[in-house]
Parts: structure tokens; sequence; C-alpha cells
């Protein structure tokens, strides 16, 4: 009985030795998984949780201020949606119009919000006066020189700490054929759907590419006028995790930084599909990856500017919720991974905006808070990490 007993201990000293193993190995697996340390769920504003990491942002316009009040908090940036465009700040030649914007200005200023400011030179939202004088190039690189000055002269003394200088000159369709030609660029010839509407102008049919340096150009010099070194001066476009703009994006801007010309940074605008994700979800990781890698590679900060996912359906049901709070955790855990410069002289991710603060009922794209303000599982997936 002694021996059967003995065996027995020896047996379950084994049995503990291997469970005991068995846990330190998941154990380990676990905290690799996490960067060394265990995920947990973070509370309080998303500004604060995100602090050691980067700015928070949204996209408002002026009266958002007040509707989303109880949710300015989350929040240490902010982007106008339309009130610093163009064709809102001058609607006639010479006749600036800044009321709406000063009062979006003040709004963010009391809110201890700094400004992203969006955008300096756009294919849209052009005044009708300056489309109906027709200018040939010089006319309007001279004219394009002299609003981004007298814009950023205004607003000096605001707190805008980058600008979207220029928006959206990639062509949306990037082919091989066209990394191959170098014709990379919107044009009215061949993307005639986005210009059969009003207030748009083919700066690229006029100017060629040379508007897309003259742009940078004005606003480092209207920057150094006005005492405003540390602004950060941005290209903005949305596709460009896709690998052929991303390309392509990488070939305008090394082209602008090797003839000296500044500029700091890109602005990822990510309006996302929700089934491009599904489709395949580690390749579309991957491609949002790689494109960061590619752009702070070039020794540029990469701001996420107009962050929202689409699911196709106007309301979401229980699966269609979970599938979207994982894909904004995924963009999150990127972003976070290059808050840090990757490599020496690397750039970093220092900004991520949503183009918008809930769900709404007139609008597709989903955010991180639902109609009635509530935080989402989207808000519970950012914050989990």
């Amino acid at each position: 009985m002694a021996r059967h007993s003995s065996g027995l201990n020896i047996l379950a000293k084994m049995l503990s030795v291997v469970v005991a193993a068995a846990f330190f190995f998941c154990a380990i697996m676990y905290f690799s998984a996490c960067g060394g340390n265990p995920k947990i769920q973070h509370e309080g504003y998303l500004k604060d949780i995100y602090a050691d990491y980067f700015t928070v942002g949204a996209a408002l316009n002026s009266q958002d201020f007040k509707a989303y009040d109880d949710l300015l908090g989350h929040y240490n940036s902010v982007t106008a949606m339309y009130e610093m465009k163009w064709g809102h700040l001058e609607p006639a030649e010479g006749q600036k119009y800044y009321r709406q914007a000063d009062s979006f200005i003040e709004s963010a200023s009391q809110a201890g919000m700094g400004v992203r400011g969006h955008t300096l030179v756009w294919y849209r939202n052009v005044p009708e006066w300056f489309i109906i004088k027709e200018p040939d190039k010089e006319q309007a690189l001279s004219i394009m020189s002299e609003y981004i000055a007298d814009t950023i002269a205004h607003f000096k003394d605001a707190p805008i700490y980058a600008w979207d200088v220029v928006n959206e000159a990639l062509h949306d369709s990037i082919t091989q054929e066209r990394l191959d030609s170098g014709n990379l660029y919107r044009n009215a010839e061949d993307d005639a759907s986005h210009f059969d509407r009003e207030e748009v102008f083919d700066w690229y049919g006029v100017c060629g590419k040379d508007y897309i340096e003259q742009a940078f150009i004005a606003a480092d010099e209207a920057c150094m006028e006005n005492g405003l070194e540390d602004v950060r001066l941005f290209y903005n476009d949305y596709l460009l995790n896709l690998p052929l703009k991303r390309q392509a994006c990488v070939i305008m801007v090394k082209g602008l930084l090797d003839k000296g010309v500044r500029i700091d940074g890109i602005g990822e605008q990510a309006h996302y599909m929700l089934k491009d994700y599904l489709n395949d979800k580690d390749g579309w990781v991957a491609d949002f990856d790689q494109a960061i890698r590619a752009y702070t590679g070039l020794g540029l900060e990469v701001h996420i500017t107009e962050l929202d996912i689409d699911p196709g359906t106007d309301s979401l049901d229980e699966q269609t919720e979970r599938e979207q709070a994982e894909m904004f955790g995924r963009i999150f855990d990127v972003c976070r991974k290059y808050s840090t410069p990757w490599k020496e002289g690397a750039g970093t991710v220092t900004n991520v905006t949503t183009w918008g603060i809930t769900d709404s009922s007139y609008s597709g794209c989903k955010y991180l808070f639902d109609q009635n303000h509530q935080p989402k599982q989207a808000f519970d997936a950012v914050t989990y990490f």
C-alpha cells in the first residue's frame, strides 16, 4: 500500500510539473503576443488613453460643438469639414468671409483643441469667380499663392498645428501603366466624372504638377513670414493604403523632397469599406501597415485624417458591429505601432482623426459612438490594448 501511495505521489508531482510548464508556456505566448504586456481595457477619455501615442481628433461642423458637447472631452484635435475651404473663405474675388471659420476656431480654442487646417488647395470647392475667370497657368498659380498667403496669415493666431496644403491631387485609379508612364494626377481629360459638377477646377490640366510644388512653397513661405515654423504641412488623399496609389504618392512626394520642397507629412483620409477588410483581413491590414511604413520611411509624419468605416448597411446587427469594431481595433493597433520610429530617421503617426463622432441616420459611415452618444464595441476595441 505504501509503495502504491508513493507511486501516486510521484505521478501527481509529474502532472503538476506538466501543468505548470504548460501554463508557463501559454503565459509566455500571451505576453509575447501583447508586446510583453497583457492587454487591458483602458478607461477614460480617448485623448488621455492615447496621450503617449498620438493626438485623437474628429472632423466637425461649427454647430457640432454644441451637439457633441458631451463627447468633446475625448478629443484634443479637430478638423473643420467645410468652413475652411476656399469656396467658403472667398466667395467673391478679394472679398474674404471668415465669420464661420473664425467661429469654428473660437469653439475649438474654448474646448482646448488643436486644429488641422483643411484644406488650402483642392480641385473641389473652388470659388465660382475663379472658375469663370478661366486663368492660364501663370494666373492660376499667382492667385493660388496669394490665397494661401492670405489664409495662413489670417489664422496665424489660431491653434492650427497642421495644414492640408494639397488635397486629392492623385488619380483615383492608379494602375501599373500609370506608374510606368508617370500619369499619376487627377485631371478632367481622363477623369471626367469627378469634374462633371459645380465648383471644380482642373489644376493639373491648367498647371501640370507644378501647382502642387508651388502650393507647398507658398505655404512654407507664409508660415515663415508669420512665425509659424512649427506648423506642419501635409499632402492629404484617400485610397493611400492601396499598393499602387501608395507607390504613386511616394513617387510624387519624393520628387518634392528631392527638390528641397518642404512637406512634413501625409494625411491618409481612411474612408474604408468593411467588406474590403472582410474579404482578406490580414492582407488588408498588411497593406495599411505597409503604407504607413512607406510614408514614415521618407521621414514624414502620418495623420489618419478622415477615418470612418462603411459597413454597407444603414443599421448594424450584432455581427456587423463586432466586425466593424475589430477593423477599428486593428487600425489603431497599427497606428500605435508606428507612433515611435521604426528605423532611424523615420517619421511617426502623430494623429488619428475620425470624419465625425457618432453614427447617423443620413450617413452609412459608422464611428466609435452610436446615435445616442454611447460608446460602441468599436470604442471598446480601440481602448483594449
